[in-house]
């Protein structure tokens, strides 16, 4: 096949690209050359012991099966059906382990003469696989847990969005669902898209960020790549899909170009919000100000920030909610949880751009117009 046919191909994937740069453009973000937590960087900062998360330590104390029956009932009929629907989305997330296929042989590598096309063609080949963004950065080997070893230079970011109507009943086992769609989807993307470049003769791996042996730190690996900027309830909040996205990479020594964090003024438009933390059952998101005090050892020092509680996320989850360890309000109270529309792209604009006072208002009139109901809190 020539190049002619091939550029045509992958040419809505192209186009799928430029109308993302151009919302962008639009949208007043920035490119910066540093990422915008490294304004937070108080301390030294460890490469974290995957022991220490808060899902390794919670866990192991529920037992399931026994608080189960009780909690969500055998005989229930819609719970059965969202419980079939949630074990179905969260199975080939956590059972599909495949090995990466073998690299193609020295003499079939593709040589990359042209990094930007390369890049460019990696980024389309992505968005064809079903990511619906892909971004890259160079792998930081500050947000690689302990014990692991990834010899590859670059992190291929990628994005899947949640199905912004389940996740909209959180807490409940439509957000479960909602949850394990997204990771499902984004083991067989990265997956694809591994085996895809270990076929033009470069090494390439999914890298797993949940389950008992993770190996990368998403969040300030997505930062890096320019997908977001870090939030109030500690996840990445891009201008596009806001939190409401899950996040997976695939590193590589393909040699691609990098692209830039960037800064819309996400701090400031979450000091003004506040929605995550009213809304959050467990009180597991602060209020006010970052902080330099991490509350718990699930949490790795060394910065100035809103520091999460995430044992009572999930306590929460598993003793109060439908399901044993998911809950979701956060990201369904997310002011930036909305289609991208043409009214909405103007509110996003008006976010990013306007004094916090109106940001306060903003996030006022969300509540008003969703009408958003408060769920009762768990002790603190």
């Amino acid at each position: 096949m020539d190049l002619r046919k091939f550029e045509e191909a992958l040419l809505p994937y192209e186009k799928k690209l430029q109308v993302q740069e151009k919302l962008r453009r639009f949208l007043g973000v920035k490119e910066v050359d540093r990422p915008t937590y490294e304004n937070y960087i108080i301390g030294p900062i460890e490469r974290f012991d995957h022991r220490k998360k808060a899902l390794m330590s919670v866990t192991p104390d529920i037992d399931s099966q026994k608080e189960f029956k009780p909690r969500i009932g055998q005989d229930n009929f819609m719970d059965r059906i969202c419980l079939s629907m949630g074990e179905a989305a969260w199975r080939p997330c956590s059972k599909y382990s495949p090995e990466t296929l073998p690299l193609a042989l020295p003499e079939h590598k593709v040589g990359v003469s042209d990094k930007v096309w390369m890049t460019r063609m990696i980024k389309k080949v992505a968005l064809l696989f079903g990511a619906e963004m892909v971004r890259i950065t160079k792998v930081d080997r500050r947000w690689i847990y302990q014990n692991v070893e990834i010899p590859h230079k670059y992190a291929i970011v990628l994005v899947v969005s949640h199905a912004r109507s389940l996740n909209a009943t959180a807490p409940s086992l439509l957000s479960f669902v909602s949850a394990g769609d997204t990771y499902s989807r984004l083991k067989f993307i990265t997956t694809m898209l591994a085996d895809f470049i270990c076929g033009l003769g470069y090494g390439a791996s999914y890298r797993e960020t949940l389950a008992a042996n993770p190996e990368m730190l998403m969040v300030p690996t997505a930062i890096d790549a320019g997908i977001g900027e870090f939030a109030r309830n500690g996840r990445v909040l891009s201008p596009e899909f806001g939190i409401n996205m899950r996040l997976k990479a695939v590193t590589t020594d393909m040699p691609l170009e990098v692209d830039k964090p960037i800064s819309f003024g996400v701090h400031e438009f979450c000091m003004a919000c506040e929605n995550c933390a009213a809304y959050c059952p467990s009180n597991a998101i602060p209020f006010g100000p970052p902080t330099d005090d991490p509350p718990t050892i699930h949490n790795n020092p060394g910065f100035r920030k809103w520091y999460i509680h995430a044992d009572r996320c999930l306590t929460t989850s598993a003793k109060k909610t439908n399901w044993r360890s998911y809950c979701g309000r956060c990201i369904s109270v997310c002011p930036w949880n909305k289609p991208l529309s043409s009214f909405h792209n103007m509110v996003r604009w008006t976010a990013i751009h306007c004094p916090s006072v109106a940001k306060k208002m903003l996030a006022w009139g969300d509540r008003v117009v969703y009408r958003r109901k408060k769920a009762q809190k768990e002790n603190s």
